[in-house]
């Protein structure tokens, strides 16, 4: 009987039944490897097996052959989705299984290519089902006996079968919303689970299958093959190394469990989370979490050299264009490092909070962090709606899927790590502090109550002394109003901030690496991107006031090694009237005022963690508008996707505070992007808020048109700006005019 089948392809160089059975081979091998840790019924298995087996069935219709090469007559008019066709057979073919017992199994097949929206399988309602009947009955066939062959024996009602054979896509499509309607409402977040289960199981196989993979077989290390790796790393830099052991704060780091770490910036952080994961099991992943990009993307590297390339991921929004211009992406598939394949993946913090509005392949990223080693640096960074995420998550996931996290930070607010130490379940044996450092001076502190425009001839003074000079202002906007304000001062200076496109911030990036490695004196002025951004170490960093952990994270660009006796951080007075005012007015007067009672004094590192509990002792960050927003977020946003369905750009959906971000192309570049490709197009973009795209015509591109080009200005050394808001003349006075 195989062989009436030989001409039925799922792709154009396999044949269907070649593929399930590739696919059902590697969901064995998934089953055999998390079938006593998932702790599962087998009822689960029975279902999930199915949805494995049935999740192509729908290939066999000739309106899906006729699609692939060297065919492809007509198929664009009659073409209709298989996986509408599979989940419909199973519906017809076993009702009372999955309209009864269990139809989270069929969900999984109607989703496995395209998201679970409102939306799917709209198109496919009038199109014309070519069935061979010949063809049709042999796969039933087949995939019954292989059913009973595996101990999961699918029971096809054949009367409801043939009716299947004869039907129309109308009535497909009748059936796939009533199923959906009447079943998606009395979901709820255990259904969620479960279907998180069916739908990665489904497309791990899957993806295996179709690319004839095996499961990777899982990393194991220990500290003396870490060292080892951190030895080699330091006589790579041309570094100290032979006197190198574990500090005891790193070795304190490997306890049983969650734990939380306070550490200085250069105190090792990273080695002391890499020692507390060496105690994974083989086959449990390891996600390092970070602010930004730019980080994320440094640890890549770095890891990358200990673990070895193909063990380590890295994902952000930028990751494919980073991977590209490292030549790292050769026979890559960015699919499965966006999905936490990797054994090590490194990535911004959003990779992992989007699984909680479900975007981005959210069932698998959820499925690989069963039982992970999680790692989450810079956790004081983030504001309280995206702080109240992150509790969130780790809450979900820690109950629901074993997940073990290590976070990490150089200040922790008393009142954070009491949340935290709540949240992880942890007692003060699993809280770990570099006592050694917290004892160290780095920079002398001090204040001018002076305004940015009131420095010129203090930063003069040293850039004449060949230094290194950093400035760190609070906006875009100011930061490009300085740089050009000091361009007189120095052919030597760089201007640093969110606002150039991808290309241009990779070179900027690169291009102060590279001045920091020959040690050569400029000016960098910069926003608060710099804060965790960039391996730099400056001489003296005049910075406007803001919030006293952001200060320190600023001064953690100065001195970096701690051998520099003479390093200063000037802090000067805050802008009191900015439109987009990004730090609450309280938390800056304080800190400002705290600093001037200090003003002159080299600050040892456990003073600087005692200012940031006497700037936040009165704010309750639990009870901050913006963490109650957070911490209502997922349910708020599951609740109306039934659980169970996909993100599809709901509105309300963003994982930072403040930065409810668009990318786009400034106009500039429209001419030049006519004919290029899509990574072209995305070395172009730009992220600029949501709130900002009144201030310029916007519009989609004519090719691919999920690219947006923006009306603004922009040059490769300052970045983008808005264009003048228009001018209204009244009397004789001009007045702002707002759109």
């Amino acid at each position: 009987m195989n062989g009436i089948l030989d001409h039925i392809l799922a792709k154009p160089d396999e044949t269907l039944l070649q593929h399930t059975d590739a696919v059902v081979e590697r969901w064995q091998l998934l089953r055999q490897r998390y079938c006593q840790m998932l702790d599962l019924p087998e009822d689960f298995w029975r279902h999930s097996y199915w949805s494995v087996l049935f999740h192509d069935f729908g290939k066999v219709c000739t309106n899906f052959q006729d699609a692939l090469p060297p065919r492809k007559s007509g198929w664009e008019r009659n073409r209709i989705r298989h996986e509408f066709l599979s989940g419909n057979f199973m519906l017809l073919a076993n009702a009372p299984e999955f309209l009864e017992k269990q139809p989270l199994g069929v969900f999984a097949v109607f989703s496995h290519h395209k998201p679970l929206t409102d939306e799917l399988f709209q198109g496919d309602a009038n199109q014309r089902l070519m069935l061979p009947q010949r063809e049709y009955h042999a796969l039933q066939a087949i995939f019954k006996e292989k059913s009973q062959g595996a101990g999961f024996h699918f029971e096809i009602n054949a009367a409801r079968a043939d009716a299947f054979g004869k039907g129309n896509c109308k009535g497909f499509y009748k059936q796939f919303d009533k199923f959906s309607k009447n079943l998606m409402p009395g979901f709820s977040s255990s259904d969620r689970r479960k279907y998180i289960f069916f739908k990665a199981l489904l497309n791990i196989a899957d993806w295996l299958g179709s690319s004839h993979r095996n499961l990777s077989s899982g990393l194991i290390y220990n500290a003396q093959f870490l060292q080892e790796k951190i030895i080699q790393k330091l006589q790579d830099e041309n570094k100290p190394f032979k006197d190198f052991r574990f500090k005891e704060f790193q070795l304190d780091s490997c306890k049983q469990g969650s734990v939380l770490a306070i550490a200085p910036t250069g105190s090792g952080k990273t080695e002391a989370a890499l020692l507390w994961a060496s105690q994974k099991e083989e086959f449990e992943k390891i996600v390092y979490l970070l602010p930004t990009r730019v980080t994320s993307n440094a640890i890549f590297l770095r890891l990358g050299k200990y673990f070895g390339e193909d063990n380590c991921g890295v994902v952000h929004s930028s990751a494919r264009l980073f991977l590209k211009e490292m030549k790292l992406d050769q026979d890559r598939k960015y699919i499965l490092d966006r999905t936490f394949f990797k054994e090590l993946t490194v990535c911004t913090i959003d990779q992992i909070l989007t699984q909680g509005f479900n975007l981005g392949f959210w069932e698998i990223k959820t499925f690989h962090l069963f039982r992970a080693k999680v790692i989450i640096d810079e956790i004081h960074l983030y504001q309280p709606y995206t702080l109240a995420l992150i509790v969130e998550t780790v809450r979900y996931l820690r109950k629901e899927f074993q997940t073990q996290f290590f976070i990490m930070t150089a200040t922790m607010p008393q009142k954070l790590l009491n949340l935290l130490s709540r949240t992880l379940e942890i007692g003060e044996e699993n809280i770990i502090r570099d006592s050694q450092l917290l004892n160290e001076a780095r920079n002398t502190f001090e204040v001018r109550k002076n305004s940015s425009d009131e420095m010129d001839d203090e930063i003069k003074s040293w850039l004449l002394q060949n230094k290194k000079v950093l400035v760190v202002v609070n906006t875009v906007d100011e930061a490009v109003r300085l740089y050009e304000k000091y361009k007189p001062l120095t052919t030597n200076r760089i201007c640093f901030h969110s606002r150039f496109i991808q290309k241009d911030r990779v070179s900027k990036e690169a291009l102060i690496l590279e001045k920091e490695k020959s040690g050569e004196p400029f000016l960098l002025v910069a926003t608060q991107v710099v804060e965790v951004s960039l391996d730099i170490d400056f001489d003296v960093l005049f910075t406007e006031n803001a919030p006293i952990d952001a200060l320190i994270q600023r001064a953690g660009r100065v001195n970096r090694g701690r051998k520099k006796a003479d390093s200063k951080v000037i802090v000067f007075r805050h802008q009191e009237f900015i439109e987009d005012k990004i730090y609450p007015e309280e938390v800056l007067e304080k800190t400002f005022t705290l600093l001037s009672e200090r003003d002159g004094e080299r600050l040892q590192e456990k003073m600087l963690t005692e200012l940031v509990d006497l700037v936040y002792e009165n704010f309750d960050v639990e009870n901050d508008e913006g963490y109650l927003r957070g911490k209502n977020a997922y349910t708020q946003i599951q609740t109306k996707l039934c659980f169970i369905k996909d993100n599809d750009g709901l509105d309300e959906t963003y994982t930072r505070e403040g930065l409810d971000s668009v990318n786009i192309i400034p106009t500039r570049f429209e001419e030049f992007l006519s004919n290029k490709d899509e990574l072209e197009k995305t070395k172009h973009e730009v992220s600029i808020r949501r709130q900002n795209l009144h201030r310029g015509k916007c519009y989609k591109d004519k090719k691919h048109s999920w690219f947006r080009y923006f009306d603004c200005i922009y040059d490769e050394e300052t970045g983008l700006k808005f264009l003048p808001k228009p001018t209204t003349y009244v009397s004789g006075e001009s007045t702002t005019k707002h759109f």
